[in-house]
């Protein structure tokens, strides 16, 4: 049987129009598939950015309440040191004056207005260089609260060099540098222990002493001396905090940054100062009700309560994104910024128990 070729010219196959349109349809569906995945990451990012600065603000709250809570705690000590004057918040050197200033557990310098830095110039913290105007955010407060650690020292333990710490019963109390060995039946510096128990035999419990200083810098990183924001340095605002410790075998306020993208910080302190009389009972002014919430206390030892507001912000730009709301921190308003930061208001109040429970009417 005779087959018959099929010729050349008859092979089906794609014509060079048909594999153009092929390519059209797979270019474009190409570049739909590459909107979505672009949408999707940028989606995703814009996710982590707000749950950062949500979990930011959140754990600064956190941080400042708790913190809050806890002053004027000094374990047994229950009538603290009447003020002559407001305290120095970077005290280091001189026992007598830390254990004065035992008598404001919380304390505060408030910035006037939003383009101006807290005037901390009468302090240490500006003569040390701890807190100088170009390590404070305008606008936003510094405050600074008093207390003992919640677990004292046992006999074993050792008290470290130069950390300092505090002792006390319920009317008497003493500040002590460690002398780096263990406590024993002594102070913390070592020498023999002159404060006791009722038993007159067991020593007061020795406790370390927690100065903290909160502010806000301009800088998450700073390069200067002491930590300080210097020129070069990133723009990220920072929560931050002086503390009260031992480094090297010296008293010194050392520097921790805690939270990133905290732009505005601001206190406003609530006071008990009616009936202005002295309860027989209680010893002091006041009933443990908060009479007024004011920005700046005539007189610290009043303070019982605190309302606490923090502005956070996004640590990265969103580049569509524009900011034109404005915020209220209690009584300050902080205006639009107009930028391409994502920004949100976290606020809490608190009553500081040990305070205001020294000052309870039976």
């Amino acid at each position: 049987m005779k087959r018959t070729r099929t010729p050349a010219s008859r092979i089906s196959g794609f014509s060079l129009v048909e594999l153009l349109v092929s390519l059209a349809i797979g270019l474009l569906l190409l570049a739909g598939l590459s909107l979505i995945f672009i949408n999707s990451s940028e989606a995703n990012r814009e996710l982590q950015k707000t749950a950062q600065q949500i979990e930011n603000g959140r754990y600064a709250i956190d941080i400042l309440t708790r913190n809050l809570r806890h002053a004027g705690f000094y374990g047994h000590l229950h009538e603290l040191p009447i003020l002559a004057a407001a305290p120095d918040p970077c005290e280091t050197a001189t026992a007598a004056n830390l254990f004065n200033g035992l008598g404001a557990p919380i304390q505060g310098f408030a910035a006037p207005d939003l383009v101006t830095v807290p005037d901390v110039t009468a302090t240490t913290c500006d003569d040390k260089g701890l807190l100088p105007a170009s390590n404070l955010l305008p606008g936003s407060d510094v405050l600074v609260v008093r207390r003992a650690d919640t677990q004292a020292l046992l006999p074993a333990d050792i008290a470290v060099n130069n950390e300092v710490y505090v002792q006390s019963t319920g009317i008497l109390g003493e500040v002590q540098f460690g002398n780096g060995a263990a406590v024993g039946n002594n102070k913390a510096d070592g020498n023999a222990s002159v404060l006791f128990l009722k038993d007159g035999l067991t020593r007061a419990p020795i406790r370390k002493l927690h100065v903290h200083v909160y502010f806000v810098a301009p800088c998450s990183f700073g390069s200067g001396a002491n930590g300080v924001c210097a020129g070069g340095d990133d723009t990220i605002p920072t929560l931050k905090r002086l503390e009260l410790t031992s480094q090297g075998g010296a008293t010194v306020m050392r520097l921790v940054p805690l939270v990133e993208g905290i732009e505005y910080f601001k206190v406003e302190y609530g006071v008990d100062s009616q009936p202005p009389a002295v309860n027989l009972t209680t010893g002091l002014t006041g009933d443990a009700n908060v009479d007024a919430y004011t920005l700046t206390p005539a007189n610290w030892s009043e303070v019982i309560a605190a309302k606490v507001y923090i502005l956070a912000r996004n640590t990265e730009r969103t580049l569509h994104h524009t900011d034109d709301k404005s915020y209220t921190l209690g009584t300050t308003a902080v205006p639009a910024a107009n930028d391409n930061f994502r920004r949100h208001v976290y606020a809490s109040a608190v009553r500081a128990v040990n305070i205001a429970g020294r000052r309870e009417i039976p």
